[in-house]
């Protein structure tokens, strides 16, 4: 064995040693520093290997024992940890359904690798994003909060995130647990539910309409059932015009419209003609004496010739027609009267 003497506290290699390893450690150093631009080849048995790296793009394939990855020029070349790393800098795919190995080639919110299908998977009770970069929780009824539409489609079909919360979609209501297509009123449908959004229609012979005996709302929200006879209870005036045309509501009460009358015998509203107004019918030629005290009113007036005149037995009488009878009594009072007086001034 050589013995070195190292009196006077020096070794003679000491200087020479310290200069080497400094010199050695700054060439690994830059060795280091420049590794990562040296495009080296990734080995592989077959395709699933170079797919199965989760820096690789998916469509990486498997030739002569190297991965090959596309180019920019749309050519292919060896892939390579610097390929890998541009590859997942700018062009990141989904990370949801991506393959893997372990639980840690899938660190995202709710997610885990099923090694059953060897792919990153959500955990129970969520589902993926709509970029498919994470998991989120599901939802489970409609107006619940929300950050993904992926969250309220987990439960229910026709549904989206509006708001930050569960909504259907536009064109669609919901009704029954189900967002049904909305149907306009008297617009073809097949469903019930594709009407109810408006209170009371219902699908009828294709076509969305209010049930028989009812009739839709001035703002067309809501079917109201339809008066049957003048004179029934209403909140609107279409309730009374469904049945009774020139009529209205009025005091909650279906009545015939200002100058029209109402006509038992035809169920009708008729417009009033006074005495020598044109007339159509013996309906229109009216006397309101004749409706004041009976439900089943006197036709003292009679249409002839298109014009309003008293009714035969009636005698007119200003612009009135009266009872032939009652004219005669009272003449035949006046004569009396008359008589009397005379008699008494010449006895």
């Amino acid at each position: 064995m050589v013995s070195i003497s190292t009196r006077g506290g020096k070794n003679p290699f000491g200087m020479r040693s310290c200069a080497a390893l400094t010199i050695s450690a700054i060439m690994l150093t830059i060795g280091l520093a420049n590794a990562d631009k040296i495009d080296t080849p990734i080995p592989c048995g077959n395709t699933s290997d170079c797919r199965s790296m989760l820096t690789l793009p998916r469509d990486a394939f498997c030739k002569d024992g190297y991965c090959m990855c596309p180019n920019v020029d749309n050519g292919i070349k060896n892939c390579s940890s610097i390929h890998a790393l541009m590859h997942e800098n700018k062009v990141p795919g989904p990370l949801v359904y991506r393959t893997c190995k372990h639980d840690q080639d899938c660190k995202f919110e709710g997610g885990f690798c099923n090694n059953t299908i060897s792919q990153c998977d959500c955990l129970k009770d969520y589902v993926s994003s709509k970029n498919k970069q994470h998991c989120v929780k599901k939802a489970h009824s409609i107006g619940a909060s929300c950050t993904d539409e992926n969250q309220c489609l987990s439960f229910l079909a026709n549904t989206t995130c509006e708001n930050n919360k569960c909504v259907c979609i536009s064109g669609y209501h919901y009704v029954d647990n189900a967002c049904w297509r909305t149907a306009g009123y008297e617009r073809p449908c097949t469903k019930n539910q594709e009407c109810s959004h408006i209170e009371g229609v219902i699908c009828t012979d294709m076509k969305c309409g209010c049930a028989i005996g009812t009739v839709l709302n001035s703002d067309g929200k809501r079917c109201l059932i339809a008066a049957e006879k003048i004179q029934n209870e209403c909140t609107e005036s279409v309730q009374c015009t469904a049945t009774f045309e020139n009529s209205l509501c009025l005091d909650n009460m279906c009545q015939c419209e200002s100058d029209y009358h109402y006509e038992h015998d035809l169920t009708r509203c008729f417009p009033n003609k006074a005495i020598d107004d044109e007339c159509a019918n013996n309906y229109e030629c009216y006397q309101p004496e004749d409706y004041e005290e009976n439900n089943l009113p006197i036709k003292s007036m009679m249409c002839e010739a298109n014009r309003c005149t008293c009714a035969e037995n009636y005698v007119r009488q200003d612009n009135k027609c009266i009872s032939a009878g009652s004219s005669s009594l009272g003449t035949s009072i006046i004569v009396s009267v008359i008589t009397l007086l005379c008699s008494t001034l010449f006895l």
